[in-house]
């Protein structure tokens, strides 16, 4: 996870619980489209463990000390060459025997890799001004032209090259450096 739900609430002052879905599912949408749009998983190649590994009921994956590998409770995991697991998943507990994640698991074994992935900062900061124009922007969306006396506002228009993933492309400057090539 990018930024954890409990830091997005209170960099968006939002104190109301009834939204933690809706902005869970945005952190989550957020967190794969800035990994497809640059191709990058951003991954930390020196927490990782490649071996074969067994997939638990409960959510735990048992097969390394992943403690002295150095996984700690609130990484983010990238899953990898798994049968049916790969995907990001939130470690919520560490020991020398076992990792358990955040969310369901598939029980299986196979020869897997798992890497901690970690975003830089700016990354983060991006993610915060996508969650804030959401904020701002969700009363506005549609108009193009408001003119009252002698103001007048003009927002982005969504149709053309000025968006991308339906937010303004000037927001999206910052995924420029870590974009990768892609081979087809």
């Amino acid at each position: 996870m990018i930024i954890p739900l409990e830091e997005a609430k209170k960099l968006l002052k939002v104190k109301d619980d009834s939204q933690n879905y809706e902005l869970q599912m945005k952190l989550e949408a957020l967190e794969i489209m800035i990994r497809n749009k640059t191709n990058n998983k951003f991954l930390d190649i020196r927490v990782r463990v490649n071996t074969n590994l067994v997939f638990n009921i409960g959510n735990t994956i048992t097969g390394a000390n992943f403690k002295t590998l150095g996984f700690r409770e609130g990484n983010t995991i990238d899953i990898d060459d798994s049968i049916q697991n790969n995907g990001v998943h939130e470690v919520i507990e560490v020991s020398e025997t076992y990792i358990k994640v955040k969310g369901e698991i598939q029980e299986e074994g196979s020869n897997c890799l798992i890497t901690k992935v970690i975003y830089p900062s700016d990354i983060k900061l991006g993610v915060i001004k996508l969650l804030q124009y959401d904020n701002k922007m969700t009363d506005k969306i549609g108009i193009k032209q408001e003119t009252i006396a002698r103001v007048s506002t003009t927002y982005f228009d969504m149709g053309n090259n000025e968006s991308v993933e339906g937010y303004p492309s000037a927001l999206l400057k910052f995924l420029d450096k870590y974009k990768k090539l892609r081979w087809s």
